[in-house]
């Protein structure tokens, strides 16, 4: 194991399945501690399982909705009382676009057409969320005088793409927060990134009604983000702040910035 992250500590949204769960996986692989961050769920409770069966010790079930600030806080308490330190938050939890559009995607209905709560569902995960978590999470940072915060969003063309309302957006916003906390953070250590697959994945996004579609098409798998949440990870990264890290194409990424990458 080249990379050593042992105590290194990280809390990831949406951690109980896809993207999340791998990420925590190959963290915690590599010797960190890891929180996974959802809703209280039977899934929620196999991952912490499934998870703290292998790195007993190293795993915490963080039990919180992104879209109610109190639950959001009060993670955040716990974190803060069960660790001396927090290196890494992930924002990761996200709900895809079968949850406001059913017609998604071989026949969207128009945007006068989405009910209105499942537009604030969306909305409120997949963008409000990840301020509150944000602002809930990274000052826990400062007392170690740094940080690492890291955005799982999506394509540029998924954010304005007919049918992609209201997920696109939200993304979008999401995505251009991370931007202006780049900047609010640099001088407390803490760097921001943008991370995102590159295409459809294997996730829980792609239901099984609609995974022929996307099959056809070829489906990522859903460790594709694995290798770049090592990265951002690492003392490699360190400073690193600012950028956009597609998945699909992080061996060209790390090419193009002369990175020799030992995983």
């Amino acid at each position: 194991m080249s990379i050593d992250l042992k105590g290194f500590h990280a809390v990831i949204t949406g951690g109980s399945s896809g993207f999340g769960f791998e990420m925590a996986k190959t963290l915690l692989s590599h010797g960190a501690a890891v929180a996974i961050a959802a809703r209280p769920s039977e899934k929620m409770n196999k991952a912490y399982a499934a998870l703290g069966g292998e790195w007993p010790g190293n795993v915490v079930k963080l039990e919180m909705d992104v879209r109610d600030n109190d639950s959001v806080v009060a993670a955040a308490k716990i974190i803060e009382k069960e660790w001396d330190r927090l290196d890494m938050f992930v924002n990761n939890a996200g709900i895809g676009m079968r949850d406001a559009n059913k017609g998604f995607p071989g026949n969207p209905s128009p945007f006068y057409e989405i009910p209105v709560k499942a537009f604030y569902d969306i909305v409120e995960t997949n963008f409000i969320g990840y301020f509150l978590a944000a602002r809930a999470f990274v000052p826990l940072m400062f007392r170690n005088g740094g940080g690492r915060v890291v955005t799982v969003s999506t394509g540029i063309r998924t954010m304005t793409m007919l049918g992609q309302l209201p997920y696109g957006p939200a993304r979008a916003g999401a995505e251009a927060m991370s931007v202006i906390m780049s900047e609010e953070l640099k001088d407390r250590g803490i760097t921001v990134n943008v991370l995102l697959p590159g295409g459809a994945s294997n996730t829980g996004f792609v239901p099984e009604e609609i995974r022929e579609h996307f099959e056809a098409r070829g489906l990522l798998p859903a460790t594709i983000l694995n290798d770049p949440i090592l990265f951002l990870a690492s003392d490699q990264a360190a400073g690193m702040t600012g950028e956009r890290i597609i998945g699909k194409e992080f061996n060209e990424w790390l090419a193009e910035k002369s990175i020799t990458f030992e995983r």
